[in-house]
């Protein structure tokens, strides 16, 4: 976007650093990927660079719902994100902690609920950096502290302090924080560990690429490494039961992720079941091994009793043990969808702080933040994406109306426009938006057009060749039947009655050179196995965004509408931004949104005239 930005980490060696699993993308995680790179985000290039075994989940689900995911080579990934980062324009990296805040007045067109405008940080050191825009993210070192068994240690990460001062700064801006957990794995030795009594899983045979900027990855299939799969017995059970007493990070209680609970949480709620353990290579010169699903803040000689207890680890080292991390967060009700906080202006959050847990949330966050904060800086209207337009719009929106609790894990069940949010569909969503508002580079942006036109004229050709029912199943073989009702390909492919393949065969004089690109090939596909509830679901898509047009004013004063007293309140700690957002609202009910609709509408009425 051509702005000048400073970066400001406690290490520059540590850019780039996946503290806990090797891995990106997921189930609903693959998507967010998909998103930030059709929006010309780093993470998605860097992992087709950087992966050592590429799988799609969910196959046996509709393409919708489809996860692309990678373990990934930790060296390989930290050293293409530096090198990346080293050759961005404009862009200066800075070695420092952030202890403060550089406040001001809030300018005077600020709501009553505005304290203060950010125009800097204060380092550590005392020194002063001006800014237009603050984006902070902090993850886990938000006064963390690491635990393992009953000790707990001041830190974000191994090795890494916390951010003590900054916390303080926070709160005595007036936020309201909380206090969430997570954790990691013990890392094993690999060579102390025998796969032969584990069950392999083997990497997909044609990566799919997690940028539509790549053809490929930059692996061959062929060394691709393997995933192993083992399972816990009632040995770790009785074992855990037997010394929880030592575990601080259960005893005091502070959430933790639901949906990646560590070892001991799971053993507690479901004694009876054995549960999976992955073993994921950590890279191609690695001998680390990272046990997904045994996150771990039990003493050290009891993680590694535990691991021994395990069919083909009973052999294995522990190289580092793992531990938990208690962290602060801001409650995200108080930041807009825009990600700059209601509270100071020009302030923005994004990742962990705002109560999200996993690489992906976290990057969706940044380049949202980084956009935004931009904008900001040259007094342009926000870059907002709603529920109805990505799947970054859905964990924004949630984690604006309804806070976070627990740390908020993207899943595709919290989007429900899940046919329209497509993982193969994100370019054709998103690309144009990021490109008017100036993230987007030229040379993606035309890759884009050539896509989408190649799409276009692909799904045309399906739609205009048609023949008689009757030749069809002639073409395939089936048993002969008289209809000469007129059907076109792309409703023979919308089926499982024809694949592009088979299609291509039968007519390759019409076919031939259009499905000669597997990835236009294949979007066609998915376009026309959707298309009917696409149709039926695009309609309630412009329903919800014909509501989502309905803006509320920023300065709306709640504390003087004749509503009820818990409306109000909710109203006034959230500050929704649209009528659709205030329906989200736990607590705001219809009376209050009719009073809402009513304002908002002899609002805009009164700029209209106003106007004219």
């Amino acid at each position: 976007m051509g702005a000048k930005t400073l970066l400001v980490t406690h290490k520059l060696d540590t850019i780039g650093e996946m503290s806990c699993n090797p891995a990106f993308g997921g189930i609903g995680k693959g998507h967010l990927i998909k998103e930030i790179d059709a929006l010309d985000g780093l993470c998605g290039r860097i992992c087709d660079l950087s992966g050592v075994h590429y799988r799609m989940l969910n196959t046996r689900k509709g393409p919708a719902v489809w996860g692309p995911r990678a373990q990934i080579d930790r060296a390989l990934y930290k050293k293409e994100m530096q090198k990346e980062l080293s050759a961005t324009e404009n862009l200066e990296l800075m070695s420092a902690a952030v202890d403060n805040l550089l406040l001001g007045r809030p300018t005077e067109t600020a709501h009553s609920g505005v304290k203060f405008n950010c125009h800097g940080v204060i380092l550590e050191s005392g020194q002063t950096v001006r800014a237009k825009s603050v984006v902070l993210t902090t993850g886990t070192f938000l006064r963390g502290e690491i635990v393992i068994g009953l000790k707990s240690t001041p830190a974000g990460r191994i090795g890494d302090g916390p951010a003590v001062g900054l916390a303080k700064s926070l709160d005595e801006a007036g936020f309201k924080l909380g206090r969430l957990k997570t954790g990691t794995p013990p890392r094993l030795d690999g060579k102390t560990i025998d796969f032969s009594r584990a069950t392999p899983s083997l990497a997909d045979n044609s990566p799919v690429p997690f940028s539509f900027m790549n053809d490929r990855v930059w692996i061959e299939p062929s060394k691709q490494l393997k995933c192993y799969l083992t399972y816990t017995n009632k040995a770790v059970v009785d074992l855990i039961r037997n010394n929880i007493h030592l575990n601080r990070a259960v005893i005091r209680g502070t959430t933790g992720p639901r949906y990646c609970p560590s070892i001991e949480s799971k053993v507690l709620r479901f004694e009876e079941r054995s549960h999976q353990v992955w073993l994921e290579p950590e890279g191609l010169s690695s001998d680390l091994i990272y046990p997904q699903g045994m996150s771990c803040t039990m003493p050290e000689e009891i993680q590694q009793q535990i691991i021994n207890c395990i069919p083909c680890l009973e052999k294995a080292v522990m190289v580092r043990p793992g531990y938990g991390v208690e962290y602060d967060y801001v409650d995200p009700r108080q930041i807009k969808s825009s990600l700059e906080t209601h509270l100071i202006q020009n302030l923005f959050l994004a990742g962990q702080i705002n109560g999200t847990t996993g690489y992906e949330e976290a990057a969706a966050q940044g380049i949202f933040a980084g956009i935004n904060a931009v904008l900001k800086g040259r007094a342009q209207p926000p870059f907002t994406l709603s529920r109805t337009e990505s799947y970054v719009g859905v964990m924004i929106d949630d984690l604006t109306t309804f806070g976070a609790s627990e740390p908020y894990r993207m899943f595709t069940n919290r989007a429900e426009f899940r046919i329209h949010l497509r993982p193969d569909n994100a370019d054709l969503r998103l690309t144009e938006k990021g490109f008017r508002v100036g993230c987007v580079s030229e040379n993606r942006w035309a890759r884009t057009r050539q896509i989408r036109d190649d799409l276009d004229s692909c799904l045309s050709l399906l739609k205009d060749f048609k023949q008689p029912v009757c030749k069809w199943r002639t073409d395939l073989d089936r048993p002969e039947q008289t209809s000469t009702a007129l059907k076109s390909a792309f409703d023979m492919i919308s089926g499982d009655y024809l694949s592009v393949e088979t299609l291509a065969k039968l007519h390759p004089e019409v076919f031939g050179q259009v499905f000669s690109n597997p990835v236009i090939s294949q979007r066609a596909k998915i376009e026309a196995m959707y298309s009917h509830a696409l149709d039926e679901q695009m309609e309630e898509v412009e329903e919800l965004r014909r509501d989502e047009l309905i803006q509320l004013p920023e300065d709306l004063e709640y504390e003087s509408l004749n509503i009820s007293l818990e409306s109000k309140q909710k109203l006034m700690e959230i500050r929704p931004e649209t009528i659709a957002a205030a329906a989200r609202i736990p607590g705001v009910n219809q009376s209050a949104l009719v009073v809402l609709l009513r304002h908002a509408r002899n609002r805009n009425r009164g700029q209209m005239l106003s106007s004219s």
